[in-house]
């Protein structure tokens, strides 16, 4: 993305130069009242197919899921999650190779 100094020096981000093949899925964690532990417990399941995430507050993940990563090995680990009730999710931005892998 490139970006642009206003005024006062701030960067701001403007027009997509490339594409990096990432998706975006957000979480709400509902496991043990979405504490600290619970957060870092989702964000250590995810670690092993190749995605990395950060906790965003009380209750809240956002999962940052490469394009190397095993998206249907994810795909299956956030279905898995949602029925079980342990977190809800939104796909923040996905790609044309995640929905591929979710019509399969």
């Amino acid at each position: 993305m490139a970006t642009e100094p206003d005024e006062e020096g701030v960067h701001w981000a403007g027009e997509v130069v490339r594409r990096s093949g990432h998706c975006t899925i957000r979480l709400i964690v509902f496991r043990d009242s979405g504490s600290g532990a619970a957060r870092q417990s989702v964000l250590d399941v995810f670690h092993d197919p190749g995605v990395c995430g950060e906790g965003i507050g009380r209750f809240r993940i956002a999962l940052d899921t490469p394009p190397t990563a095993d998206l249907s090995k994810v795909q299956g680990l956030l279905k898995h999650g949602v029925a079980k009730e342990w977190w809800e999710m939104e796909e923040g931005r996905v790609t044309a190779q995640w929905r591929a892998v979710s019509v399969s």
